[in-house]
């Protein structure tokens, strides 16, 4: 596997891999061109895709990648060899894209070899390209004393750039890696590599030996022997997951009252057991009065226990003996659960689950966790709390996770929880969210409004994309008001009328741009405090189009009637209340007002009546609102036009002509009277 970690989208990253030849032959090897589609997440390419590898030796294929879409992803590289085209090898790329305005350049410091307890520098640098100047603090996780960072802190300018330096001071030999976590604020940005090798020897002397050692003055016939004991490093700690690493401490005091130094020194009584312990200082020199705190530092091989007795020599007095007992064993955890499944919710509404970390081994481990870099520019507010802690061995911490989805629609959430030295691993929240709605079966009135227009034909294309068979008998997307001159509207069947489901799609979008314009103040406030419930519930309180019913010409004193069919296309119950009031003195009635828990794909009968006898010559036009609880409001606008009947007779009783008023509604026919 070849690791790229994350990567900025459209950015060319490049890493090597090796190609090993074991035989005695030479060997020809080429990696496999990728085929590209429109949809491919991740690019890969090799400026050096082919070659010949020597016997017994080693040959380097760069891969340069390009991620073209947000998330994670697992590239498989083939690769092919000459002579064995029927097994080809493979290579995984593992990437992650996301969008970041900082970033460090580069991901991966390599010290290279490097000598062990000598001080070596590599650089990188912080880069800002957004509109504001950043906070950031730099730390890194398993071995901070072997680090100097410059700075560890501080600002990155807008659009501005910070070098960084870190310093390596290696407390042992072979392979080192550590993380390196940048901090925006109070929060983790992102994590990066920092590797090494440390070479030569990690003892040092409480002397320096030099060519000559001079005894200096002593009194006769006693024999001296000058002072210096090998010594490992100031302190040795090792991954938990190969070793383990413990160390006490206490102090030795001189109680003597006269001016008299005393020089003490330790040995361990059993030569076996100490190659586990080591102890810091090994020998001093304690003034009247004065204490010497004295480390004992355990690092033992895996599923091992060291007991020895450590001796404390005082040069002139007795010697003092401490019992050390050491264990070394796997860190280990366990969680009540790694997917969280919340069903089917609200999409503005809180919602929180818990999950149960606890330590199962017998070591003291830290721990953090934090929602996943590539995920944090999505809608919504997700937050778990604490975020960092430690565990004693049998000891349990309950996180808390809390999430308003924010838009509606299904959703995952990835946090990741660290564990000391351990591998990251994910913590799921899945789920789904919805909205009360209701559909009529009335069209809409789009006509002039450009955002409308934009939607509907958005949504059009996606459609033809598709190529849904109800695209194939849809009508021109653009609804147009519907006369329904002496006709009772008809309502097709589910899944046939396109229109209707054209309007649930749209109603959806618009809430969904809704949320997202208003995503900033939802996180406003984090971690201190969530979005309150008038904000959670502007979400849902967007402009929709109108439906529109007309009921055409109605002759004055005649009342029309038409049936609208209300239905819940939403997967919950949901309640709704026709405003009767905004009809009052306009002629237009309703048999309904009020309507609770209308079942899912369930529909209700609504009845309109037009009244015209108390109502002027003209048209009539009122908007009737529908509430719908949690919900969005729907309006009706309901229009008539009320005609009156005259008779005008003309000429000198030789012909009479029956008109209309208005006098645009001539009907064109003349009586002959005898």
């Amino acid at each position: 596997m070849l690791l790229y970690d994350e990567c900025r989208l459209k950015v060319p990253y490049e890493r090597k891999f090796l190609v090993v030849n074991d035989t005695h032959l030479p060997g020809c090897y080429g990696l496999v061109p990728q085929k590209r589609m429109e949809d491919t997440p991740v690019f890969y390419s090799s400026p050096q895709p082919c070659g010949i590898v020597q016997p017994h030796s080693i040959a380097e294929i760069p891969v340069v990648l390009e991620v073209q879409t947000l998330g994670e992803h697992r590239s498989s590289v083939v690769i092919g060899v000459f002579g064995d085209e029927r097994n080809p090898r493979s290579v995984v790329l593992q990437s992650t894209g996301r969008l970041a305005d900082i970033y460090p350049v580069p991901r991966l410091i390599e010290f290279g070899r490097i000598p062990a307890l000598q001080p070596n520098s590599q650089t990188f640098t912080l880069f800002n390209e957004g509109l504001v100047p950043r906070d950031f603090r730099i730390e890194t996780v398993c071995k901070p004393h072997c680090y100097i960072i410059e700075p560890r802190e501080g600002v990155i300018p807008t659009r501005g750039k910070i070098p960084v330096t870190i310093t390596a001071t290696l407390d042992d030999t072979g392979l080192v890696a550590d993380t390196v976590q940048l901090f925006i604020g109070n929060s983790l940005w992102t994590t990066f590599m920092l590797v090494a090798v440390g070479t030569g020897t990690k003892i040092v002397t409480d002397k320096p030996f030099v060519p000559e050692l001079s005894l200096g003055c002593q009194f006769r016939y006693e024999h001296y022997s000058p002072k210096f004991k090998p010594q490992p490093p100031k302190e040795k700690r090792t991954s938990l997951g190969y070793s383990a690493f413990q160390m006490r401490r206490f102090k030795i005091r001189n109680g003597e009252e006269p001016a008299t130094a005393l020089r003490e020194s330790w040995d361990p009584a059993q030569p076996l057991g100490a190659e586990a312990f080591s102890i810091l200082p090994q020998s001093g020199v304690l003034q009247p009065g004065e204490r010497q705190q004295v480390s004992f530092t355990f690092s033992g091989h895996l599923n091992t226990t060291a007991s020895v007795t450590a001796l404390c020599h005082v040069e002139g007095g007795p010697t003092y003996e401490v019992g050390l007992t050491g264990e070394a064993s796997y860190l280990s955890y366990s969680l009540s659960q790694r997917e969280i499944n919340c069903g089917f919710q609200m999409f503005n509404n809180l919602h929180h689950s818990t999950v149960t970390l606890a330590n199962t081994g017998k070591i003291e481990f830290k721990w953090m966790l934090n929602l996943s870099i590539a995920e944090q520019h999505l809608p919504g507010v997700f937050v778990v709390n604490p975020t960092i802690g430690s565990i004693a061995p049998g000891g349990k911490q309950v996180l808390k996770f809390f999430y308003m989805p924010g838009v509606p629609g299904a959703f995952s959430r990835t946090f990741q929880l660290k564990v000391g030295g351990l591998d990251p691993e994910n913590i799921c929240l899945k789920g789904e969210t919805f909205f009360p709605m209701i559909s009529v079966n009335l069209p809409w009135n789009i006509e002039g409004n450009e955002k409308y227009e934009q939607l509907i034909k958005h949504l059009q294309q996606y459609s033809q994309r598709k190529k849904s068979v109800e695209q194939k008998k849809t009508q021109t997307p653009r609804t147009q008001i519907l006369k329904m001159e002496n006709v009772k509207p008809r309502v097709p069947d589910s899944g046939i009328v396109p229109n209707t489901q054209l309007q649930i799609k749209m109603v959806t979008m618009l809430i969904e741009e809704a949320a997202l314009e208003l995503q900033e103040m939802l996180i406003s406030h984090l971690p201190n405090s969530f979005p309150d419930k008038e904000l959670c519930q502007s979400l849902v309180k967007v402009e929709l189009p109108e439906y529109v019913l007309d009921m055409g010409t109605v002759r004055k004193g005649y009342t029309e009637r038409r049936t609208l069919m209300i239905t819940n296309p939403g997967r919950m119950p949901v309640s709704f209340q026709v405003d009767v009031s905004a009809l009052q003195g306009t002629g237009f009635r309703v048999n309904l007002d009020q309507i609770q828990s209308l079942p899912h794909r369930h529909t209700i009968m609504l009845e309109v009546c037009f009244e015209s006898a108390h109502r002027a010559r003209g048209d009539v036009d009122v908007l009737l609102p529908i509430e719908v609880a949690k919900g969005p409001t729907y309006n009706i606008r309901l229009r008539a036009t009320v005609l009156e009947l005259s008779l005008h007779l003309s000429g000198q009783g030789l012909e009479a002509r029956l008109e209309f008023s208005p006098p645009a509604l001539k009907m064109g026919w003349t009586p002959q009277w005898r």
